[in-house]
């Protein structure tokens, strides 16, 4: 007669060697994808602002036409075409040939009256440049022992979008 082998702890065991392992990997890819979708968000806000900013030109303040911008409209632009990304993170530059313009945070900015493009650079041609980085905090911070969500594993993820004024 076979005597039967107790099988108590496998189940424990088989977790610990297969389980944690496939949870710490999901977490990688769904951190992987948000990731991914913040650089998408900042490809598109950068993209989508620089062409806002190029039909704004000279020739749109000519005649009756007052839609000349500033800083401070470019920066709420910025804060708009950034859907779900937080405005104290999010940070802009703004280049022309003459000027530059950092708000770090982009809410810095919301207030500055400053022409943008200025005069000097708002003709047609001209290349403007503009920079949105963005500060990414993992998921992982939130699990892992000890750690501190504001001041370890950070990254600063960025897109950049250069275009001449056409307007």
């Amino acid at each position: 007669m076979k005597r039967r082998r107790s099988s108590s702890g496998s189940t424990v065991l088989e977790f610990a060697l297969a389980g944690i392992p496939m949870m710490l990997t999901f977490m990688s890819i769904v951190q992987m994808g948000l990731a991914m979708w913040t650089y998408q968000t900042l490809a598109y806000g950068a993209k989508e602002l620089n062409r806002y900013v190029a039909v704004h030109g000279t020739h749109c303040g000519s005649g009756t036409n007052n839609c000349k911008l500033t800083v401070g409209n470019v920066a709420t632009a910025a804060e708009a075409f950034a859907i779900g990304l937080s405005p104290s993170t999010l940070n802009l530059t703004l280049t022309s040939p003459s000027t530059s313009y950092t708000c770090n945070p982009v809410t810095s900015c919301t207030s500055n009256s400053n022409p943008w493009p200025p005069s000097a650079d708002s003709t047609v041609g001209t290349t403007i440049q503009v920079k949105l980085q963005y500060q990414v905090s993992p998921g992982f911070t939130m699990v892992w022992g000890g750690a501190k969500a504001a001041s370890y594993g950070s990254y600063n993820l960025g897109a950049y979008s250069k275009q001449r004024v056409l307007f």
